[in-house]
């Protein structure tokens, strides 16, 4: 007999059931939190290319102006005592002092030097790359339409915010996270090699010579002549 005043409550162990309802509960929640932290990391690191890129093209910019106005080489003339050439474009601006402090390695393949979105390449170069052929060339080579040797210089660039001066660049279109050097000036050898990076979104990230930094697609960069038809006539 039960004492009166006193209740008896049985004590339900939880079934498979409940057990699989909850679990296929989780499983949705993560199936929609996966894509959203994807696109906020995504984000973020676009948004760190875009700093990135303005630090760079600030420092090719100030190479430049303590140049005469003459931006780097891609790399220099091979030297006659050594028979070797010295670094490429990352290499000549940080070891002139910009964007290192000189301690360690050199930079160029980390850090504010390359894309967060784009694999280690080498201490060289990273995910960023210049135009060559058309505002970069190696230094006994000229930049088309221009009489003289090496790289132009600023004031030979007839649009200035239209104008790639560093960007997403990668070695193969279907491989943007290889990073590359240079891009071909030229659209029609984008296909072959050395293109513009669409890894954010399906957009490269741009400094142009001014300085501003946007996301164009590789149809866009096209359509603006960004990376060709630059030389004042």
């Amino acid at each position: 007999m039960v004492p009166q005043g006193r209740v008896t409550v049985r004590r339900r162990g939880v079934t498979l059931i409940e057990v699989l309802v909850v679990i296929v509960i989780i499983a949705v929640l993560a199936a929609m939190g996966f894509p959203l932290i994807r696109g906020m990391r995504e984000s973020a690191d676009a948004a760190t290319c875009m700093s990135n890129l303005r630090q760079v093209g600030m420092a090719l910019n100030m190479y430049a102006g303590d140049h005469g106005q003459k931006y780097p080489a891609l790399q220099p003339e091979t030297s006659h005592e050594t028979g070797e050439r010295g670094d490429i474009w990352p290499g000549l601006v940080a070891r002139a002092g910009y964007l290192w402090n000189y301690e360690g390695d050199l930079p160029c393949g980390t850090g504010i030097w390359t894309c967060p979105s784009c694999d280690f390449m080498s201490n060289a170069y990273g995910g960023y790359g210049v135009v060559e052929d058309a505002v970069f060339v190696y230094g006994e080579k000229y930049p088309t339409g221009s009489e003289e040797r090496g790289s132009l210089r600023i004031s030979r660039i007839e649009r200035p915010a239209d104008t790639w001066l560093v960007g997403d660049a990668c070695q193969k279109a279907e491989e943007t996270n290889k990073g590359w050097y240079a891009i071909w000036s030229k659209p029609s050898k984008w296909e072959s090699g050395h293109p513009p990076a669409e890894r954010h979104g399906g957009k490269a990230n741009v400094c142009m010579v001014d300085g501003h930094v946007e996301a164009l697609s590789m149809k866009e960069v096209e359509e603006r002549k960004a990376t060709y038809d630059v030389i004042i006539d």
